[in-house]
Parts: structure tokens; C-alpha cells; sequence
């Protein structure tokens, strides 16, 4: 059983699946109070689905950019199970490389203060290296690219067919100490 987790940017998104058949799901949209809620929202859904963590064997986890606090969060699910227990499979992709689906898009999320996190992708290939930039830089760069779709802060964002389109893409890491969050913060 896989067990998804997405806490990066303002949206708490868990979704179970074996397969490549979703089990279940439960996407909580636009909250900040993903650290008061995570943990119970997670021990719902294998409740409801008559399971428990000792079920999951791959944890896969979005590792920013994204809200620092909301980056921490699914890190910290994943980083604590694989401690307690090294059974647990764990996987990371950037949530900006997760928004591009595998498809030619510049993944934007808003970073607050004018800037915005952006990478861009072809066919889940990086164009260029992640970073956060001006608002206004960001228009360069997407007149640059003027034949890739836009997608940002996961607007009309179908997260189970992201998810199911990307798991391949995601890097197993075999390591605890090296589940670690992307913070773009050297760039502000």
C-alpha cells in the first residue's frame, strides 16, 4: 500500500493507493492549519478503509518549495516513520515538478511578496533549475516559453491524476538524514 502526502502549499492532500488503483483520498483545500490536523486526517482514512500504518509500505511526499511550515509537515510524517520503523519506502519529488505532471508546463506557486517559485518542464525534465523569482521576471521567462502551459498554485489541479502521472518520477531516498525540504530562500 502508498500512502501520498502533499502539505506544500496551503493544501493538505493524502491520497492511498495500490496499483496504480486509488483506495482513497482526502484533499483539504486551501488551510493553514494542515500541523492540527495532519496526523488525525491520516489515521482517518486507514481507519475508513480498515487499515493502519503498519499497511503502508511506500510513503511518497512533495518536498517543496512551497509554505515553510506546510513543506515540514509531510517531511516530518515520512522522516518519523522511516525512524521508527526502516520498512517504509520513502520517495520525494519537488511539489513544483509534481504540478508539471510530466507535460510541458512552467510550474509556478506564489511565494509571497512579489515573488513567485517556478520551474520549468518537458516532459518531466527540468528547463531550468528551480528558483523563485520576481513577478515580473517570471513574465520573462513565461514570454521566453510562450509554447509551454501555465499552471500555478494548483488551480483546477486534479492531485490523484498528478500523483498517478508522476510516481514513477519520484527519488527513493534511502537515507533518513537525507529527507529534507527544498526552501528557495537563498534567492529573496
Amino acid at each position: 500500500m502508498n500512502l501520498f502526502i502533499d502539505t506544500s502549499n496551503w493544501n493538505f492532500v493524502i491520497i492511498l493507493e495500490k496499483n496504480n488503483q486509488i483506495i482513497d483520498k482526502k484533499i483539504i483545500l486551501n488551510t493553514k492549519k494542515i500541523s492540527d490536523i495532519a496526523m488525525d486526517e491520516i489515521s482517518n482514512l486507514l481507519n475508513q478503509n480498515s487499515l493502519t500504518i503498519k499497511n503502508i509500505e511506500n510513503i511518497y511526499v512533495t518536498k517543496g518549495p512551497g509554505s515553510y511550515t506546510g513543506v515540514r509537515i509531510g517531511l516530518t510524517i515520512a522522516k518519523t516513520l522511516k525512524s521508527i520503523d526502516k520498512k517504509y519506502n520513502i520517495f520525494l519529488i519537488s511539489s513544483l515538478k509534481y504540478q508539471a505532471m510530466n507535460e510541458k508546463v512552467i510550474s509556478i506557486f506564489d511565494a509571497r511578496g512579489n515573488k513567485s517559485y517556478i520551474g520549468i518542464y518537458d516532459q518531466g525534465i527540468s528547463v531550468i533549475e528551480e528558483t523563485i523569482l520576481s513577478n515580473e521576471d517570471i513574465q520573462n521567462i513565461v514570454d521566453q516559453y510562450s509554447d509551454f502551459e501555465i499552471i500555478k498554485d494548483y488551480v483546477n489541479f486534479d492531485f490523484v491524476q498528478a500523483y498517478l502521472k508522476v510516481k514513477d518520477s519520484f527519488d527513493e531516498v534511502k537515507n533518513v538524514d537525507d529527507i529534507n525540504p527544498v526552501y528557495i530562500k537563498n534567492f529573496i
